[in-house]
């Protein structure tokens, strides 16, 4: 069994990490906790059953001192991994750290170094590489049917609901409170990109823009909030007072609405929208991530591979294609369907690998598995997305970015040689 401390009790540190633990007491357990926000804090202690000194609001109170734990779980927002990660590994702890590392590819390699000189165990949120479905993608690819990989291709389609909760009226919605959208939202899908590629990426292109969630795109007298009165608000896909409040008290417990207070009721929730940012109009509010965004890698090997993201679907979806020399394989995540098809041979190979989507898919379950497997065996190369792993992708988002802003294809390899290390 693995005792842990807990930094962060939000969406993921209390529903993710903190319900793993109380269902499976004989695995993880959470010996205590710092959260600065009280009502959040009150609660998650009362579900692990601490009181007193194991219970803070601030996480360097917790981390001070003598070692409480062997793991420190660490689920603050994006902005503020780097300092407890670093703090943390000086005092002896293992850490399973939430994706992205940090918001700067520097601080990246700051807390990766600083993990391999302590040689503790550092594993990363990247739970799609978990799930049963992309566990059968790497399954297929290994036994050889596809042939030599020549391109991969994934695609994340973000529902307009997710977009806007996120990444235009949220926490997300600007680049200097969030990582950039490419790695706030699908470094998963640049994990998965290199563990199939397997292989560095030598150069990378990007190209994608804010569209359509800006003022000159809102209908004709629309206010700055939804609660004021907007004359389309009943044809408006984004109406804030239709979505938040259209869910009963109970669904409205779990994210996203939960995100609008602990107050699950619907008046609360009313109140939260006639003065807090989900009440925003789309158009009128203050983000400047990008809406849209495609990346073009090149690899060692001179396989190529693609990440497409964008927030104007109808449904969430994943959607994976690999080509080889052999064959095809094509896959939707939310269906549970992979199909292989190899040249030459008729019909269609067909696979079933269906989860649900409440817990990514199986991968939350089968990330915090594994982690409380390895753990206890106190070896930093057990850990399959450890920190060494997953930078690799983490720094490829970075000069993807870097590539989107300037105009250019940029050299993977020169711009991670440009970085400050140890």
């Amino acid at each position: 069994m693995v005792e842990a401390v807990l930094v962060g009790c939000g969406n993921r540190g209390r529903f993710t990490y903190g319900a793993y633990a109380r269902r499976n007491p004989e695995r993880l357990r959470i010996t205590a906790l710092a959260e600065p926000d009280p009502a959040r804090r009150t609660a998650a202690a009362d579900e692990h059953g601490l009181s007193g000194e194991a219970v803070f609001d601030d996480w360097r109170a917790l981390l001070a001192g003598p070692r409480r734990a062997q793991v420190a779980i660490i689920a603050t927002g994006d902005m503020l991994h780097t300092e407890p990660a670093l703090v943390a590994l000086e005092a002896g702890y293992d850490l399973l750290l939430e994706k992205p590392i940090a918001p700067d590819p520097a601080e990246c390699v700051r807390v990766v170094e600083a993990a391999e000189r302590a040689g503790r165990l550092l594993q990363i949120g990247h739970v799609l590489r978990y799930t049963p479905f992309y566990q059968k993608v790497a399954e297929i690819l290994a036994s050889g049917v596809l042939g030599d990989l020549v391109h991969l291709d994934l695609k994340e389609h973000v529902a307009y609901w997710h977009m806007t909760h996120s990444y235009v009226r949220g926490k997300f919605r600007r680049r200097e409170e969030a990582a950039p959208i490419l790695l706030a939202k699908s470094c998963h899908d640049l994990d998965l990109l290199v563990w199939f590629a397997a292989a560095s990426p030598v150069s990378v292109a990007s190209a994608g823009s804010l569209l359509h969630y800006r003022a000159e795109q809102a209908p004709a007298d629309a206010p700055a909030r939804c609660t004021d009165g907007c004359p389309a608000q009943a044809a408006c896909p984004h109406d804030a007072e239709r979505f938040y409040l259209g869910v009963d008290d109970d669904l409205a417990r779990h994210w996203p609405w939960a995100d609008l207070g602990p107050d699950p009721s619907r008046d609360a929730r009313r109140r939260a929208l006639q003065t807090g940012r989900y009440g925003r109009c789309v158009y009128r509010c203050d983000n400047d991530v990008a809406d849209h965004q495609q990346t073009l890698v090149t690899f060692e090997g001179g396989h190529t591979g693609s990440v497409t993201l964008h927030g104007h679907a109808s449904e969430e979806r994943r959607t994976i294609h690999l080509a080889g020399t052999r064959g095809e394989l094509r896959g939707v995540l939310q269906r549970g369907t992979l199909e292989v098809t190899r040249h030459g041979v008729l019909g269609v190979e067909r696979y079933e690998v269906a989860a649900s989507g409440l817990d990514h898919y199986g991968g939350d379950e089968g990330l915090l598995e594994h982690f409380t497997e390895v753990a206890p065996q106190g070896r930093p190369d057990a850990v399959r997305a450890s920190g060494s792993v997953s930078l690799q992708s983490h720094l490829l988002g970075f000069a993807a970015e870097r590539a989107r802003e300037q105009g250019r294809v940029v050299d993977v390899r020169a711009f991670e040689r440009g970085l400050a290390r140890g």
